[in-house]
């Protein structure tokens, strides 16, 4: 939740309200000035952009325009801590939506750290040993078979588990920005929803968010790991030798220092890793 105690961001909003509440109209909000202008708080209030949809067509791409902009910035300027963290109810559409395409592409890029998540992505990618791709997961695993006391993690169905839409670019670098808000970032949304969305230049801000979306990764990507339906020899698998069962599934400290080769090695996501939170 954000919460605004400044009265000109608090203004702005209610002129919206008023204009959606009197005209009830999509049709009339979209060629309203409220609709084509970037309206920007930066007096009282961490330095905040905000656009109020629905669009015309025009202004929706040119906001979303922004957001893929402000990515790309962060794979050619981020340096060595470029990070893009996001999390995205849905990627996947049956229209192009420029925001979806970058996201989807953003994991194969080996010049940056991203971890994104989304309910419906194009393709998974784990943070394996030896990768130097970064991750996108799902929030949406099918069959998890949990040990204790996991187990009594809900599965939500045909449900969304994640219903975030936010981007992080760059946390810590130069220019920490967050795009959050209401909108799918998507333009059938920016076109047709009562959506706001606020792009957030601020590192406190942004590192709130980077926690936030890391959170949501490293839950939903140990769901992953475990994403299959019990079987008639998980009784026999759970009786069998621990110590075997630990090695095959990584869970286990190492007897030698062999591991913190990975961490050193600029082929390996670990390496961007320790560049990024650790120094």
């Amino acid at each position: 939740m954000l919460v605004y105690d400044d009265a000109a961001v608090a203004g702005r909003y209610l002129q919206v309200f008023e204009h959606a509440w009197k005209t009830k109209a999509s049709s009339s909000f979209r060629q309203s000035p409220l609709a084509n202008t970037r309206y920007d708080f930066d007096q009282d209030v961490p330095s905040t952009s905000i656009t109020f949809a629905p669009h015309a067509e025009a202004m929706a791409r040119s906001v979303l325009g922004d957001v893929v902009a402000r990515i790309g910035k962060e794979v050619t300027d981020g340096g060595m801590r470029a990070s893009i963290l996001f999390a995205v109810m849905e990627l996947d559409s049956r229209a192009l939506n420029p925001v979806y395409e970058v996201l989807n592409k953003i994991h194969t890029e080996k010049s940056i750290f991203s971890f994104g998540i989304s309910d419906n992505p194009k393709g998974i990618s784990l943070y394996k040993i030896g990768s130097g791709q970064s991750v996108l997961v799902t929030g949406k695993p099918g069959r998890t078979h949990l040990p204790p006391p996991f187990e009594q993690i809900r599965y939500v169905g045909l449900g969304h588990q994640v219903h975030h839409k936010f981007v992080v670019c760059g946390f810590r670098g130069n220019d920490p920005t967050v795009f959050c808000g209401s909108s799918n970032l998507a333009l059938g949304g920016e076109q047709a929803n009562g959506d706001n969305l606020l792009a957030i230049r601020d590192p406190e801000v942004a590192t709130v968010f980077a926690i936030e979306a890391i959170g949501l990764i490293d839950h939903f990507n140990f769901l992953n790991g475990l994403d299959r339906a019990p079987s008639a020899n998980d009784e026999a698998a759970r009786t069998a030798d621990k110590r075997e069962a630990a090695v095959q599934s990584e869970w286990f400290l190492s007897s030698s220092d062999a591991w913190v080769g990975k961490y050193f090695d600029p082929d390996d996501l670990h390496c961007r890793d320790r560049g990024l939170f650790a120094l």
